[in-house]
């Protein structure tokens, strides 16, 4: 049932870590990715790595144009100038998803993820969780009182369910 609001992203380990300490607020990317405000989404580091170790909470995602992308968020975006102009060269748009709140988890290895999750397979940018793969406890507790904090807040609606009596 919560795998519908569990993604996986791959990223390198060196963003995963900005992150994860928070000197990285904004999720970059060259097109939108469907990250969903309150979705927790998962840091699938890539090669050499190949884990998932941390995640952090959706929040809502923006576009702007590259250059403006920049200047208004430059301090928070966790790369720098050089990386930022490669990645988007030939861009028009920069998309960017913020962090609501960000997580370190139990480490789990991509041998681990295959035992325990059939035919996982790592994403090239994001995949969404499926209901029959392995969620650890950590991740529920975060996604769970993430949501319920949005709620609170009135910025997530609470889900309706067809189905109650």
């Amino acid at each position: 049932m919560q795998a519908k609001y569990i993604k996986a992203l791959s990223i390198k380990r060196i963003y995963a870590e900005r992150i994860i300490e928070g000197s990285k607020k904004i999720e970059l990317r060259k097109r939108s990715i469907g990250m969903e405000l309150g979705d927790l989404v998962l840091l699938y580091e890539t090669t050499p790595d190949s884990m998932i170790r941390g995640g952090f909470i959706a929040d809502t995602t923006i576009s702007l144009p590259v250059d403006q992308m920049w200047r208004k968020y430059h301090h928070i975006l966790g790369v720098e100038k050089d990386f930022y102009d490669i990645y988007f060269e030939n861009c028009e748009f920069a998309y960017g998803t913020f962090i609501y709140q960000s997580f370190l988890f139990p480490s789990i290895s991509l041998k681990q993820i295959h035992d325990l999750c059939p035919n996982f397979t790592p994403p090239q940018a994001t995949i969404n969780w499926r209901n029959n793969w392995y969620i650890q406890t950590e991740w529920m507790d975060a996604l769970n009182n993430a949501r319920n904090q949005l709620m609170e807040q009135g910025r997530l609606g609470e889900q309706l369910s067809l189905f109650a009596l």
